[in-house]
Order: structure tokens, then sequence, then C-alpha cells
């Protein structure tokens, strides 16, 4: 009954958390012969149809406008027209210059960020540094962005970590929707098909506010490029080979619009991918394979007040859980963690594309509606619903022939979001949002009980302005959230799941500054909350993918943040620096602790891990620099060091990344003919050992005399290095260009454990991993306006 009045009480309450449609597009057009301001040059962006005259200081702005990627068209006559492509993310400004020739189309294509705007710190991974990730999973394709790391369950399940935290403490935004699964789970990957974006990006500073309350560590954006508003029919196919596992990945993508009907645009994609069993430089790893089918539709009418887009996609994969986790005894549990390797039965498999139990299986379908109205010219009204069906089931090793078949997990999380949020932004120096939102959530059981079935509502109101002042933006914003958490599970089963009610404000204010076009400098402040999850609540029992057994704590507490963190970005035709610095207090972090003995099951042995809260301090440092060192080489470093404090129990946390260096050297080649932008790249990663682990625990190691007690069960492994080796062109084909991408990761074929692997306890990590790339573009009808 309570989930039908939630439903009611939802229907008319709306927010859209991806919207921000109240974004500042300007610049300065001069005359690159004089040098003085060219008035009346006219500015168009392409996909809105609007354009815009520069005065007599050469100036000219958009107002109210999306984040997305747009084409402008540059042009005053007795000039060259300038075609320039943009990111938008944030308020951009930029100066260009026309040559005064005859008139004749020309390109620049912006490799350069939108910056200086909203008061955040943002990273992009987009062009051909995406097609470089084709292929891979999400967490993946944003691990090159500075303080952006990975949790791993294997070879194959990954999870972002941004400044150490993972989970339910980051929001992924999958085309403009907060992603609702299973994502609790620390080997529960996000249910999101890279190929869909046209850009991914991570947001860390104030900006998050407007995406949740909850956003502690920031937020994850998997943007598609807008929908096409050129006459035609056009698409593009990726193919991406793996030498390791021997995956192959296909992704094709079909879109179209009609000069009929210019208003309506439509898009299809697909991707396949499967691999086999990854290998170690030493032995296979057994039943680590994955197989994946996805495909998203989108279908969109734009006029130039109003506008509504459809977008539908379902994700399904299934993923092997490598066959050495899951031990027969306590004995060979503790055998096999101790030599760091697995046993003769484990490594003396061959290479198979089978995947076997124990494995997961996951479909996610996600259904979106989107409708925006201009409000006069003030602002915009941006409403979208959208319903989410997550269904996961894990596989257990069948230790009795007699056992089920079944799934011995079987969890479905229904989410249904309405919202609603207005952006305004013709109203002189201040710009803003405000909006509310209403989450609705299901969630069940089949099977073996791990999380009890509940029901959530979810309510928030926020609201976010931003004032300009010459080179000064100030921005400010407040959240209120209301969450409730309802029992649903039969008492049969005995446990006692009171109903949970939470509500708190969260708060930021940030401030950028523009010392000039090459140096700009952000401050932030927030504090921020979220509540605990069902998981860390009750969980109890076996978690078969994560190999281990979870025990929650029913006295958890909400989390409160606090949140310190300021950038500094210097650009020149030389050189682009960026640092930032951030000091996040948590008060009633909760963890995962590792707890002694490990426990024998009719499923094995496994080891136990306990939910646990205590107040945290994270602060660290993230670095990234471009040197163009030539006109031909660029050299690039990124660094990112974290120190985590139990400020309780007076010693380090647990499970927290190692420091991190990075870089690449590039050499660019001119062009050839139809060939061109080749250029060969190598690459270096070094991850120090985590020695900031800590110091007291209560882990018996078993033959020990006198008995050693440790935090884990097994001791963090050793520094690595890696080196990688990468070789990219384009080809003209006709009117098209294709992309050609070759690497190397682990040239060396080096073994090693990383630290935020959850099977370091089992076995290595993947070996040396040779990939080819390909992205074809196509035109199948090319029709005229």
């Amino acid at each position: 009954m309570r989930w039908w009045i939630t439903i009611c009480m939802s229907i008319g309450m709306v927010l859209s958390a991806g919207a921000q449609c109240n974004l500042l597009l300007s610049g300065h057009i001069d005359d690159a012969d004089t040098k003085e301001h060219l008035v009346n040059a006219t500015i168009l962006i392409k996909e809105l149809k609007i354009s815009a005259l520069t005065d007599s200081a050469g100036f000219f702005r958009f107002q109210g406008l999306c984040a997305g990627t747009y084409t402008l068209i540059i042009s005053h006559a007795g000039c060259k027209s300038i075609t320039k492509h943009i990111h938008l993310k944030s308020d951009y400004e930029f100066d260009l210059q026309l040559d005064h020739h005859v008139a004749a189309l020309q390109e620049v294509v912006v490799t350069g960020d939108a910056g200086g705007g909203l008061i955040e710190s943002s990273n992009l991974i987009k062009g051909n540094q995406l097609k470089a990730t084709r292929g891979l999973s999400l967490a993946e394709s944003i691990r090159g962005i500075a303080g952006v790391t990975m949790f791993q369950t294997g070879t194959n399940i990954y999870k972002p970590v941004i400044h150490g935290l993972h989970s339910n403490r980051i929001l992924i935004l999958n085309n403009g929707i907060r992603q609702e699964g299973q994502q609790w789970g620390s080997e529960h990957a996000p249910e999101i098909d890279p190929f869909i974006a046209n850009r991914l990006s991570v947001v860390k500073g104030s900006g998050v506010l407007r995406y949740g309350g909850d956003a502690i560590a920031g937020v994850v954006l998997v943007e598609p490029k807008l929908l096409p508003t050129d006459p035609g029919i056009r698409g593009e196919v990726n193919l991406a080979a793996f030498s390791n596992n021997r995956m192959g990945a296909f992704s094709g993508m079909l879109e179209g619009n009609s000069a009929r009907d210019p208003a309506f645009s439509w898009r299809m994609q697909g991707t396949f991918r499967r691999g086999g069993n990854a290998q170690t430089p030493n032995y296979i790893l057994g039943n680590s394979g994955t197989e994946e089918m996805n495909f998203s539709a989108t279908a969109g009418w734009q006029e130039k007040e109003r506008g509504v887009e459809l977008f539908y996609s379902q994700f399904n994969t299934k993923l092997g859980i490598f066959s050495g986790a899951h031990i027969g005894n306590v004995t060979d549990l503790w055998n096999s963690i101790r030599q760091k390797d697995p046993p003769d039965y484990i490594r003396n498999v061959d290479f198979t594309y089978a995947i076997e139990r124990p494995y997961q299986q996951i479909r996610h379908q996600l259904l979106k509606m989107k409708a925006w109205k201009n409000t006069g010219d003030i602002g915009r009204l941006n409403v979208i619903m959208s319903g989410q069906l997550n269904e996961r089931q894990e596989y257990d090793i069948k230790r009795f022939a007699s056992s089920s078949n079944a799934p011995q997990l079987n969890m479905s999380i229904g989410t249904f979001l309405t919202d609603l949020v207005w952006d305004h932004y013709n109203t002189g120096a201040w710009r803003g949002t405000v909006g509310a939102s209403v989450m609705m959530q299901n969630n069940w059981y089949r099977r073996r009980l791990f999380i009890p079935n509940y029901q959530s509502l979810n309510v928030g109101v926020f609201a976010i302005e931003k004032y300009t002042y010459r080179k000064l933006d100030v921005e400010g914003g407040v959240r209120f959230d209301y969450k409730t958490i309802y029992n649903t599970t039969d008492n049969e089963d005995k446990f006692n799941y009171p109903d949970l009610y939470f509500s708190n404000l969260s708060g930021t204010l940030g401030l950028h500054y523009r010392y000039s076009n090459a140096l700009k400098a952000s401050f932030n402040t927030s504090t921020v909350w979220r509540s605990p999850q069902v998981n860390e609540l009750y969980a109890n029992g076996l978690h078969q993918g994560a190999a281990r057994i979870e025990r929650g704590n029913a006295g958890m507490q909400p989390e409160r943040s606090y949140n310190i963190a300021s950038t500094i970005n210097y650009t020149t035709s030389f050189l682009e620096v960026g640092a930032g610095v951030y000091l996040k207090n948590i008060n009633g972090f909760i963890f995962l602790r590792p707890d002694f003995p490990p426990e024998l099951t009719i499923r094995g042995a496994f080891p136990v891990f306990m939910y646990q809260q205590t107040d945290a301090r994270l602060h660290g440092l993230d670095f990234n620099a471009t040197a163009h060192i030539w006109k031909h080489v660029d050299l690039i470093m990124r660094a990112s060091v974290l120190r985590a404090w139990d400020m309780k129990a007076n010693d380090w946390l647990i499970q927290m990344p190692a420091d991190r260096l990075e870089g690449q050297l590039t050499y660019r080649l001119g062009n050839t003919g139809k060939i061109h932008d080749t250029y060969f790249s190598v690459s270096g990663s070094f991850v120090a050992r985590q020695i900031r682990v800590p110091g007291k625990g209560n882990i018996e190691i078993p033959d020990t005399n006198p008995v050693v007690m440790q935090s884990d069960y097994l001791a963090p492994p050793p520094q690595y290095f890696l080196a990688g080796m990468e070789w990219g062109t384009k080809i003209r084909i006709g009117h098209q260009v294709a992309t050609v991408i070759l690497g190397v990761t682990n040239l060396f074929d080096r073994a090693y454990r990383d630290y935020m692997n959850a099977f370091r306890y089992f076995s290595d990590e993947m070996g040396r991993n040779i990939s080819l790339r390909l992205h074809i573009p196509f035109v199948i009808i090319h029709q005229h306006k």
C-alpha cells in the first residue's frame, strides 16, 4: 500500500538532475590582420539553429545553453568562415580571429575543454582519447583522469573510485539519468555501455550538488552526443580486439534527420562483447570470461521553443567469477592466500570462452522521457520521467549433484524517477537552477536472503545560484533530501527490519577567479550527507561475486562529509598545468573491515568482512600537466596522492588507493596524402606499495610463532611499474575519416598485484594485452536542406 501511495505522491513532482540548461557561451571576434574588433560578425550554433551578432566591441553571448557538443560557424563579410567544435560542460568564453581573405570554410577542432565556468573540478575523456578506450568498461575508460582509480574484482569487474571513495558515494548519470541498480556491491559494476558516450566526465567539486546530496565523492557523467540536425542517415562502426583474453567487441550506431521534418531526429546503437579466460604472465585465470550484449534507441523532436526526447537502453552481461576465489575448506583457503598462487588444479586450465559456475548474470533496462520548454526569454523548464529495472542473478558452485540449477542470489530493483528543474539565465549577473525530485524504489529477492526486501522513497529539493562580477564567479547552493526505507520482508526469517527515516541538508559555496586567459583558480567548500544503505545495515551471508562473507550493522547512522577543495589551472601555448588539493572530513564513515576467523559454509570457505563506522579524514593532491616540448612532441604527467586516516582508531584506513605517478610521451608525425594525425606514444605507470594500512587488527595468521596479528588476510602487494605503447592514425576514405589505434598494456608482461583488487588474495593481475581498435564512420543517405 505504501508503494502505491508514494507513486500517487510523485505525480507532478519533477527534477532534471542532469539538465543544466543555464550555461553561458561568449567571446570576442577580432580581425586577424588589423587586430580590430569585428562588428556584426555572425556566430551560428548549428545544432540549435540560433545565432548572435557581435557588438561594437566584437563581443557576443549565448545564454541558457544545455551541456553538450556544439558546432559553431563564425563568419563575417570578406572573411574566412571558421567552424569550431566545442564540448560545453560549463560556462565558456573564447577569443577568435578571422582572416580577411576570400571566403572559404575551414575547420578548427577545439581539443581543449570549455572551462572557466561552473565552480567545479571536472575532467573529460573525449575525442581520440575516448576512441583509445573503446571496448573497455566504464571504470577502465576514466581511470586516466587524475584522482580516479578502480576497484576491481578479478579481471572483468571494475568500479570507479574517486579520491578513495566508490559505490554509493559516487553518482553515475547515464544520459542525464541517475543510474540505479544493485551498485552497493563492491563487485557490482555499473551496468552502462560506454559506447553510447560521446564523452565521459568526472565532476569532483561543488557542481555535484545538483545531481544529488549523496555524491560525497563526485559524479561520473556518461553523455551521448546531441541528436543530429543535418538531414540524412549516417552512422559509425567501432571494432576492438584484445589478445590477452581473446576478446572481441563490436558496436554500431545509426542516426538520422529528415529535410522534410527537420525537428525530428533519431538514433539506434548496439554493442556485443565476448572474451574468454584472462591470462597472467604465469597462468590462465579459469572461468574469467565475459559476455555482453547491449542496445539503445533515441528519438527526439526539437523546435525553437520546446522539445521532447525518448531514450531506451538495455544492458545484458554474463561475468565469470575466477574459480580460484572459491575454495572448498579453510586450510586450502589459507594455503592459497599465503602461497600467493592458485593451487595446481586451478592453475592447470586451458583457455576457453565457456563460463561456468560461479558467475553473475545481469540485465539493466532504462526508459527515459525528457521534455523542455522555454519560459519566455529568461529561462527553461525541463521535465524528466524515467524508469529502471535491474535484475541480478548470482550462481554459486554446485557442491552436490542434487543441488538446484537455480541462482543462489536472485535480486531485482525497480526505480521510478520524476524530475523537474527550472534554469533561469537572462536575469543580469544572476543565473541559477531550482528543482525538486522524487525517486521511488522497490527491491526484492528470491532464493537465498542476503539483504531484505524493501521499498524506498527519496524526495529532494534544491536551489543553486551563480553571480558573476567581472572576473569573479560566486556560486552557492542548498539541497534538502528526505529518505525512507520500508521493510517488506516476510518475518519467517525472524530478523527485525524496522522502517527507517532520514532527512538532512546539504550546502555548497564556490569561487572561481580568472586572473587572465592563462591563469584560473577555484575554491569550493561543501557539506553533504548520505544515509546508510540496506546492505551496510543488514547484509548477512555469502556475497558470491566478492567471494567473502559480509555482515551488516543495524546501528549505522548517516554519514556527514565536510569538504574543502581548491584547484588552479595554467594554460599557455607551451604548457598546460592543473593541480587540485582536497580535504574531506567524514563523520560516521562506513567501511568494510576484515574479520577473523574465515568461515566454512556449504558453498566453501571464505574470508569474513564486517561493516563498521568511524570518523575519517581524507586529503590529497591531484596533478596533471601537458608540455608541448616541440611541434611534434608532447609530454603528459599525472599524479595522485591520498592520505586516509581513521580518527577514532588513530590509525590508517583500510582499502585506500596507493600513490600513483603516470607519464606519456607522444610523437606526432606530419600528414601525408590521405593519412593524417598519425602519432606514436610510450607510457609508464608507477603505483607505490600501500604502506598506510591499519597497524592493528584481529586477523590471526596460522602457523606463526609467536602469533602474528594483522589487519588484513594478506599484506598489501609490492609496488609496480607498467609500460605501454600506442600508435594511431586517421585514414581518409572518400569523404569519411577512419581511425586506427594499436596499443599494448603491460608491455613487459610483468606479474603484479594491485591493492585495490578484491581478488589479490588469490591471483596476479592480467599480463600483456595487445589491442586493435577501428572507428569507421559512414553515410547512407545524404540530403540537402
